[in-house]
Formats: structure tokens, sequence, C-alpha cells
């Protein structure tokens, strides 16, 4: 079996798995194998177990303020990991692969190993659903922390997430307000999402879009019941002219979901493509 064909294989039984049996780190390796097939994984996955030894060797640890020093000090003093701002757009700042060769990427691939390193040791942390910034945050059992993986690990307080909050096109001038939301949990799987969502608005921004149609494939084989990303691929498709395949990934939504709107809006594309067909 090829290192493709794995990642390939990896990716379709997190398809399958329910969200607390997932993998996070060693999906979101299959993904990065995928745009990366010349680098072998294997030496990726010693890294993630080597990143989770480090932490076991310094704990236990129950306290907050213990387990927050133990994080930074294996991932940022000892790993030397830290966000990538010089070359923000970067699309390899996603690929988990690229983000530990250089110890440099974005916020959600950095929040990766924090939620991996976690879990291995037992430290309950989730990824959160804030808008623009990843950020985690960790449990124990005097407190919680929210932590900026981007930053070197540093902790912030609630009231100052406002500045993380990303400007729309006529806003600047306006207080931007913190969603109810923003502070939930979100799943392992909307964490790759998230991560796979960077790499294909950057390709989609530079009108590369074979490349994106294969990230959003990519992204269906680990959610595949996700009807927003078969639509998208569907639009995608017909945008490219691959009218059978968008038809096909079209046909998928109206299975997928029972919502009226979405049926709606795939049944006009549809009927569309179809009078194209003939």
């Amino acid at each position: 079996m090829s290192q493709q064909q794995e990642a390939i294989r990896i990716l379709r039984r997190a398809g399958e798995q329910g969200d607390d049996s997932l993998d996070l780190a060693e999906t979101a390796l299959a993904l990065a194998a995928i745009d990366q097939p010349q680098s072998p994984i294997d030496p990726y996955r010693a890294h993630l177990a080597s990143l989770a030894e480090q932490v076991r060797a310094l704990g236990p640890a129950r306290q907050l303020d213990e387990q927050l020093r133990i994080l930074r000090r294996v991932l940022v003093v000892q790993n030397k990991y830290s966000g990538e701002e010089e070359h923000f757009d970067d699309i390899r700042n996603a690929n988990l692969m690229h983000v530990i060769d250089r110890r440099r990427g974005l916020p959600v691939a950095l929040g990766i190993l924090y939620l991996h390193v976690a879990e291995a040791v037992g430290w309950p942390m989730v990824g959160l659903n804030f808008p623009g910034h990843f950020f985690v945050r960790l449990a124990a059992a005097d407190g919680r922390a929210i932590i900026d993986p981007f930053r070197a690990g540093q902790t912030c307080h609630p009231d100052d997430l406002h500045e993380f909050l990303p400007y729309g096109e006529e806003d600047e001038e306006t207080e931007r307000e913190l969603a109810p939301d923003c502070c939930d949990p979100v799943s392992k799987r909307d964490v790759l999402l998230r991560l796979q969502n960077n790499v294909k608005r950057r390709l989609l921004d530079q009108d590369r879009l074979d490349p994106a149609i294969a990230t959003l494939q990519g992204m269906i084989l680990f959610a595949p019941r996700r009807h927003e990303l078969w639509r998208e691929l569907g639009y995608l498709q017909a945008e490219r002219g691959n009218l059978r395949s968008a038809i096909t990934a079209l046909e998928v939504v109206r299975d997928l979901t029972g919502e009226v709107v979405p049926i709606r809006q795939a049944d006009d594309m549809l009927r569309q493509l179809r009078r194209q067909l003939n």
C-alpha cells in the first residue's frame, strides 16, 4: 500500500468513526500526507508520540497552573512551536507535516498539537468555536483556561477576546460583539474541517479551482455526512465544467439533509445542470 493509499484509508476510517474515537493528530497527518506524498509519515507519528511522552515525563500534574507550565515548556520551550506571522497566508502552514518540520503554523494547526498531547495524558481540552482565530480550553481540577497556541501558549481572559474578532468590510470603527456561542467547544471533526477550510479558502482566493476541489473531496472523506461540503463540491464542479460530478454531489445533498432550503437550492441547481447536459 502506498502512503497516498494509506492516507485515504485513514481518512475514510475517520469518516466512519464517532467523534470521540477519532484520532485528531493521525487524521491531520493523513491530510498532510496527501499533499506531501514524498515525506514518510512514520517520523511525524514518532514526533507526536515524543511530544506526549515529554509531557508525561514532567507530570503528573493536576493543578491548572502546573499543566499550563508543562504544556508551554514542552511545546514552546523544548520544541520551539510558535505562530507563523511572516508568511501567515502560506497554505503549507495548515499542513501538519510542514508545521512539524518548521515548528511554525496557523493557530488551528498548532492547536491540534496542544489537543493531541492533552488527550494523550488525560487532560480535558477542547477547541473553541471562535471566529477568525483558533483557541483551545484546558480544564483542570481547580479551574480552566483559554490558551492561544499561536502566541506561545499564552492564556486569554474571556473579556480580552474582542481584539481577536475579525473585522467586516465596514465595521472597523464599530465595537464588535462576541457571539454567545463563540466559546462553545467544537468537535474534533470540526477542528479538522476548520484546518482544511483554511487551505480551501486560500486556494480559491488564488483561483486554483482543481486543488480546491481536491481539498473538498478530502474533507468529505472524514466528514461524509456534512451536506454543506457536498453542496460546495457540486457548485465548484459545476464552475469547473464537470457537470456529471456536480450532479452527483448535489444528489447526495438531497439524500443527507431534510432541511427545506438546502433541498430547494440543490433542486434548482440540478435542473440547470441537467438542462445543460441535454
